[in-house]
């Protein structure tokens, strides 16, 4: 049956906001001289903000803990190559790559393991999404290993995109799963940079809280949101129109970064808008 119009634009708006709250807190990594520790404190604010409602759910059921523990094993991948990728590429390069390669392998994903179908049409804005990303890089002096972190870490994205996508649908109790999931999914990096920093990311704290709290608001209401939207439209759908952080990101990295916003860049722009309308007119 299909779901009624108010509700696909009520999921097309989280998206977007989502993708605009996804692009910020990549920012916030991106502008911080050290990326590893960068990402640690944004995971702890997301710690403490999850923390405190584990005490207002339930425990999951059991037949969901394969999915929490999968997702977060990706995570743990996705932030570390995500990071790696940053420290060997700009802004400009490592966001497109990674972005732009989890849409098409979510829709492969699906497709394989028969979970969801879409028309030619959904593929075709799908690819055309993809296609402007990736269009989106630059490539000039780029480091050789930068092309692998970035693409293991759209993997590690869309393997978690399908995976919670599922568990939200199968199961329902999307603000359990939510609270969970960012509950388990934060511990790795504090902890991990802790061991590698020690009290330098303590004295960062101190002088960074304010930022990596933006940043951990944007973390936690981003996928917040996408898994909201999952309960409400197409997962492969929502995949790809949240790709378009990468226009959110461009934006940033021009006005915060001072990266260039060139014509070859406002063309491929246009070509992920088009593979938004086609998404939107193909439903």
């Amino acid at each position: 049956m299909p779901l009624p119009a108010d509700f696909h634009g009520m999921a097309f708006a989280a998206v977007m906001l989502s993708a605009l709250m996804h692009a910020s807190w990549n920012a916030i990594v991106k502008v911080g001289g050290d990326r590893l520790s960068s990402m640690a404190l944004i995971d702890t604010f997301c710690l403490l903000a999850a923390a405190p409602l584990l005490f207002f759910v339930p425990l999951p059921a059991p037949q969901v803990w394969p999915f929490l523990l999968g997702t977060v094993a990706l995570e743990v991948g996705y932030k570390l190559s995500l990071v790696a990728a940053y420290n060997r590429g700009d802004f400009s390069q490592a966001y497109p790559l990674m972005r732009g390669s989890a849409p098409m392998m979510v829709a492969v994903i699906l497709l394989l393991t028969g979970s969801e179908r879409l028309g030619p049409g959904g593929y075709a804005g799908i690819a055309l999404i993809c296609c402007g990303l990736v269009s989106l890089v630059r490539w000039r002096q780029q480091a050789p290993d930068l092309l692998g972190f970035a693409l293991l870490a759209g993997a590690c994205l869309a393997g978690g995109t399908v995976i919670d996508g599922t568990a939200v649908k199968r199961y329902g109790e999307v603000f359990t799963y939510i609270v969970w999931l960012q509950a388990l999914s934060h511990i790795f990096m504090p902890s991990y940079a802790f061991a590698r920093r020690g009290q330098a990311l303590v004295t960062l704290l101190r002088s960074e809280w304010k930022r990596a709290w933006i940043g951990g608001i944007n973390r936690v209401g981003s996928y917040a949101l996408m898994l909201w939207a999952m309960t409400l439209a197409p997962v492969a759908k929502l995949a790809a129109l949240r790709e378009s952080s990468v226009i959110f990101a461009a934006l940033l990295g021009h006005f915060l970064l001072r990266e260039p916003f060139d014509r070859r860049r406002l063309a491929a722009t246009a070509l992920v808008l088009a593979g938004i309308i086609t998404l939107q007119l193909a439903r």
